[in-house]
């Protein structure tokens, strides 16, 4: 902006250290004159954010909201794990102490040492030591630059004015400004920041890219132990120092600290720092929780407490919380972090860093071990919303029901019938609540919005379904009702009620269901049954006639697996090997074809202590390929090279590993698909439909194994729609069903055929086939690959949402690029800074469409804007930009497709090398499959 520019020139013209010819001084003064004269409009350039994040377990995607990131090196995140981009890793550097936790410190000699600092308990370094100079360069900061930080937050730059006389102080800064320039002569593109230092600002303000400067309005007091705010005479000091350094140019960040619970005074505190022309970044005294800066990171985290005691063998996957939670929150907007509760909690400051916590014990002492109680005080303290579901999982004694506003009722015994004394309309969302005395809680919510409210023959009440000011709680079998050993239905509506409970903001959402306001659609083939023999005259293998029949006919983008002991010559059909290599070759081929791996013997189970029980066990096995034995690098990374090397056409190689049998993978062998370079998918139940018309039935986005995520197909394939390929070989036909149910009343999924090679040997499942490729080729639908949804999936992850004032900042890698708001909300600002192509509506959800390069700025009005919005488009936006009410655009489709204009009255659209056109009105664009440029100009 403006008054950040000017000041930045006036520093290179009055304080440069180096010579400026006459010429250059001139240019430069002209540069001056013509900022100045009034019509001249100039983009207005976000102010920097920055954040310092002290703790362990940095949230590396939150943290990508900020333009610096001031991390302990020690942490253990590189700079190559966080990535590049938008945001970078700065390191944190003590330079006139040493942390005696640090290792290097062990190697300083006592005569480097002046004196001890008692508030950190750690020692004070004779900055002035040339021996020490070195060592701090070529130890301290070295390693640094070696691991990939570009960056440093210099700090304890005047820790020297604690332990050295007067009179050493000019050596001292002599020796501070000597290690400044060293650092820069060694690396003259590193940028640094100093904490303080104004002794020595005037000698290095050329070399330095900030001054931070800690406790401008609030602070923490180490000797009282406790938060409070700054006193007005060291203010208007401080604040009279760093006028002077922003006066030069240097930009200025004012660190404060807050009781993480005050969220309010945080971000009051960070707006007075803003409205003097500072970087704000307001925090706890560790610098350990997501605090609030230039912008506030609206978490997308809720932490999810389970007990791993619950469930068939002890997965994760088999928890109530993964299989009814995670869905609805993900719709939401929302990850789901999940916890056993058998381990340590969660602690620190866990504000800002999630957006609350969801609770689902598997008994009322789950908690009991891991001290669940001064947790959830812990919790309530900090403001971070909570939501019980069935029981509390320790016990309700006086002080916890105190603190959290409850009350047990007094009874001597519960008398039959319990029912409905009152009901909102949040309660019966699928099934209606059926009150049950031997799952009753007789207690009562002092305070709080009650949904459900019960009582027994003999008049004790229960508060069964309650939203809190701390949270809430869903009381006994009024989350999820089992109406068969195979079936549930939700009672409560779990999008108004988590969102509710969990004091849910309003914001923009990723969505992975929709790019350009279009439903996506993507196709997978598992590669089971590739050499099953067609079940009619004449017929050929499975997999001939799947390209025959399906893949040449529906020309649209697949991913093809393979099982790879099947085709191999060291498999199970060596002397056929070479005829099935040259189908499977043939099929990758194809243009519109990706290829993957299905494994090489197609294990049914992926860990060790996993067992095969009932008819599973009948059905499903691994592959007996003799000589072998079961090892994760065979089946991934062994499996996927084979088919690089023998199977693929030039130009193409394996992206996907598509897991196999109960798709239930180990840590580690998810794990080694991301270390090979591999994206991964298939699991996931969503199987919904009419005879099982229930949300309960509709899968979450994946499940996080370690600190890798598994991503789940979107809908199941037709070994579940025909009984696991029993009978009913035209069931698959039933997964039109699972389709409109996830479109409508809301859009859960994208649509996803997913089959075997199998489905091309008998002609009641080719035909089913035949009818779903149909009802998709007349849908309006963008097909991708599902190495592109793959990437969608893992983007929702890893997207950052933060906001400043009015706006909402979006971040993510540039895979996924819709967002969605209710259609309430108002609509997106679209200007040339937002990166929104346009906007379009379903049902009561309005889809933003983000252009490209990973990020957006949203604002909202009241009436919608008045320029050119691409409605829809079945095509990837390849680049993008506004100019005022003219706009550029590049797609780029694998089918043919159509563009849907709004607000292009009067205006010129050129196509490609087309004659432009003018047009009346809102407009669509037909173009053929590929790349294409179109440019709209209006007057």
């Amino acid at each position: 902006m403006f008054y950040i520019f000017v000041p930045q020139l006036r520093a290179q013209l009055l304080y440069s250290h180096h010579e400026v010819n006459a010429v250059e001084f001139y240019r430069r003064i002209l540069l001056l004159i013509i900022l100045l004269l009034p019509g001249v409009v100039w983009g207005e350039t976000p102010p920097l954010s920055v954040a310092l994040y002290y703790g362990k377990q940095p949230p590396v995607n939150d943290l990508h909201a900020f333009d610096i990131v001031v991390i302990d090196p020690d942490s253990g995140l590189t700079p190559s794990e966080y990535g590049s981009g938008r945001s970078e890793l700065f390191a944190y550097v003590s330079v006139g102490e040493a942390d005696t936790a640090r290792s290097y410190t062990k190697q300083m000699p006592d005569r480097w040492i002046i004196g001890k600092n008692p508030v950190w308990k750690s020692k004070i370094v004779d900055v002035s030591s040339e021996e020490w100079k070195q060592f701090f360069l070529d130890d301290v900061v070295e390693p640094l630059w070696q691991a990939g930080y570009r960056g440093f937050f210099l700090d304890t730059l005047d820790s020297y004015l604690i332990a050295a006389p007067t009179e050493a102080h000019p050596r001292m800064e002599a020796g501070l400004v000597s290690v400044v320039r060293a650092i820069r002569q060694r690396h003259p593109e590193a940028r640094l920041i100093l904490n303080r230092g104004f002794e020595i600002f005037d000698r290095v303000k050329d070399l330095v890219y900030a001054v931070a400067a800690e406790s401008l309005f609030q602070n923490f007091n180490t000797v009282s132990g406790k938060y409070g705010a700054v006193d007005d005479k060291d203010r208007s000091w401080l604040t009279s120092r760093l006028n002077v350094i922003r006066e030069t140019g240097v930009p200025v960040i004012a660190i404060d600290y807050v009781d993480p619970g005050n969220r309010p005074l945080m971000r009051e505190t960070a707006d007075k720092i803003r409205s003097l022309g500072f970087t704000p970044w307001v925090t706890d005294k560790d610098l350990a929780g997501l605090g609030i800066g230039s912008v506030e990171v609206m978490p997308r985290t809720v932490l999810g407490l389970y007990d791993g005691g619950e469930g068939a063998g002890g997965d994760l996957y088999f928890t109530n919380l993964q299989r009814y939670v995670v869905m609805p929150l993900n719709y939401l907007g929302y990850t789901v972090e999940m916890h056993d509760m058998r381990e340590p909690l969660p602690g620190g400051v866990l504000r800002g860093r999630y957006a609350g916590a969801v609770i689902w014990p598997y008994s009322t002492s789950s908690g009991e071990k891991q001290g669940l109680k001064q947790w959830v005080l812990n919790c309530v303290e900090q403001g971070l919303p909570l939501v019980f579901l069935e029981r509390f999982g320790m016990n309700l004694d006086n002080d916890l029901t105190s603190s959290l506003g409850l009350g047990m009722e007094s009874y001597t015994r519960l008398e039959p019938p319990a029912k409905v004394t009152a009901k909102d309309d949040m309660v019966g969302f699928e099934q209606q609540p059926l009150p049950r005395i031997d799952a009753y809680l007789p207690i009562r919510a002092n305070k709080g919005r009650v949904l459900l409210q019960l009582s027994t023959a003999n008049g004790v009440t229960s508060d069964a379904v309650v939203i809190t000011p701390w949270g809430g709680y869903v009381s006994g079998p009024y989350v999820v009702t089992q109406l068969m050993e195979s079936q549930a239905a939700w009672v409560i509506d779990p999008f108004r009620f988590f969102g509710e409970a969990l004091k849910l903001p309003l914001m923009p959402v990723p969505d992975t269901t929709t790019e350009n306001g279009v439903r996506l659609l993507l196709s997978h083939v598992d590669g089971d049954g590739f050499t099953s023999q067609a079940e009619w005259p004449g017929g050929k293998l499975a997999a001939e006639e799947l390209r025959s029949k399906i893949l040449e006919r529906y020309r649209i983008p697949t991913t093809i697996s393979f099982i790879t002991s099947i085709l191999a010559p060291d498999g199970l059909y060596p002397q056929k090997s070479a005829q099935y290599e040259e189908i499977a070759h043939g099929i990758l081929a194809l243009p519109w074809i990706e290829g993957a791996s299905h494994s090489f013997s197609h294990p049914f189970r992926w860990k060790p202590d996993q067992e095969d029980t009932g008819l599973e066990a009948e059905i499903w096995h691994t592959l007996n390929v003799p000589g072998y034995k079961f090892n994760l690098e065979s089946e991934i990374s062994g499996s996927t090279k084979y088919i690089n090397e023998r199977l693929m056409p030039t130009g193409k190689k394996v992206r996907i590993f598509q897991w196999t049998g109960n798709c239930l993978p180990s840590q580690d062998a998810v794990r080694l698909t991301y270390e090979s370079g591999l994206l991964n998918i298939n699991g996931g139940d969503t199987i919904i439909t009419n005879s099982n018309r229930t949300l309960t039935a509709v899968a979450p986005l994946g499940i996080s194994r370690g600190k890798w995520f598994q991503v789940f197909a979107p809908n199941q394939n037709e070994n579940v729609y025909t009984e696991l390929w029993i009978r009913n070989y035209y069931g698959y036909r039933r997964i039109m069903e699972t389709f409109s149910l996830t479109e409508s009343p809301r859009r859960l999924k994208p649509v996803n055929i997913y089959y075997h090679f199998y489905s091309a040997s008998k002609e009641a499942s080719l035909t089913a086939l035949r009818q779903v490729y149909d009802w998709a080729m007349g849908q309006r639908l963008f097909g991708i690959f599902t190495s592109e949804y793959l990437e969608k999936a893992l983007d929702f992850n890893r997207t950052v949402i933060a906001r400043s004032g009015d706006e909402w900042l979006v971040r993510n890698g540039g895979s996924l690029r819709q967002l969605r708001i209710p259609s309430r909300a108002g609509f997106p600002l679209l200007d040339d800074d937002s990166n929104l192509a346009g906007y379009s509506d379903l049902g009561d959800s309005r889809y933003l469409h983000m252009g490209t390069g990973g990020e957006a700025r949203v604002r909202l009005t009241a009436t919608p804007s008045a320029g050119v919005s691409v409605e829809s488009a079945a095509a990837r936006l390849t680049d993008f930009s506004r100019n005022g009410k003219n706009m550029r655009f590049s797609l780029s489709g694998y089918t043919p497709f159509t563009v849907k204009l709004t607000g292009t009255n009067g205006c010129t659209i050129h196509a490609d090398n087309a004659t432009p056109y003018s047009v009346k009105g809102d407009t669509t664009v037909t173009l053929t499959e590929g790349s294409h440029a179109l440019a709209i100009t209006c007057k």
